[in-house]
């Protein structure tokens, strides 16, 4: 393939991409890659199922025919409308929950981690941290103190990992209302 040609697909490559993707989303060259969201996300990692290698070859651009040397690494970059996970094979996701290395999160249609409370299409109520503090955007579990009131969220993986319990009594024997508030 000839040197024109070379630039002539990797630039429809790019415009392919472009359109395919939000541009919101899209990762700069040079972007900071991150262990984990927040300007603080220097926190631990917990082990668990990692998705993704480390990097991965996107397009061809040799001569010879083998794989292409353009990769990505694997990890969390910030645009101005959020924080958002980029897989090493340069996707991300989008409109789901997806465990990242021991934490669950949540993430819009657009691919941007969501933080505070956050409703389900069912009606759950789940919490994700939104507060920096290497945790940011990670699903709450168990007792939570917000906006002065104690509210639980499901420990058990049935399912229904970090669900806000209402109208019943927790496993530890409180009771809690239809806000999910602990009842005194």
């Amino acid at each position: 393939m000839g040197r024109f040609t070379k630039k002539l697909a990797l630039g429809a490559a790019v415009i392919l991409m472009a359109s395919m993707f939000p541009v919101a989303v899209m990762a700069a060259d040079g972007q900071t890659v991150r262990d984990f969201p927040g300007w603080n996300g220097s926190g631990t990692k917990i082990k668990g199922p990692v998705e993704g290698s480390e990097s991965f070859d996107f397009w061809d651009d040799d001569d010879d025919g083998g794989p292409g040397s353009y990769s990505c690494p694997r990890g969390w970059r910030y645009s101005p409308s959020g924080w958002w996970f980029q897989y090493s094979d340069g996707s991300w996701p989008s409109n789901s929950w997806k465990y990242i290395d021991g934490r669950w999160y949540r993430f819009n249609w657009e691919g941007h981690m969501i933080t505070g409370w956050f409703s389900d299409e069912g009606g759950l109520r789940y919490y994700l941290n939104p507060v920096d503090d290497g945790t940011l955007g990670a699903m709450r579990i168990g007792w939570q103190i917000i906006d002065g009131k104690a509210y639980c969220f499901n420990t058990k993986s049935d399912g229904y990992l970090g669900k806000l319990l209402t109208n019943t009594t927790t496993p530890d024997g409180y009771k809690v209302g239809a806000d999910g508030a602990w009842i005194p």
